[in-house]
């Protein structure tokens, strides 16, 4: 298994941090996802295999906290868009 670059992925977080307060979610989300692809590769088939997961992204998703609920809401369309029903 090859290890993610760590710098890079940190770096794509603080972007993706960025632009989700200056309200540019569409560019946060892309961010996420590829981030997601590199150092998530099992959460799709963890969120098929446990409901939990995708109850706890829901309260987290509804966060008075914008960047937990903006993250939280990406990882559920990140999942949504990778075949994971709710």
């Amino acid at each position: 298994m090859i290890e993610p670059n760590m710098k890079l992925l940190e770096a794509m977080r603080d972007e993706a941090n960025l632009c989700y307060k200056r309200g540019d979610d569409e560019n946060g989300n892309a961010l996420v996802k590829s981030i997601f692809d590199q150092i998530f590769p099992g959460l799709v088939e963890a969120a098929k295999n446990d409901p939990k997961i995708i109850y706890q992204l829901i309260i987290q998703a509804n966060a008075s906290d914008r960047e937990i609920a903006e993250h939280s809401k990406s990882i559920l369309l990140y999942l949504k868009n990778e075949g994971v029903k709710f």
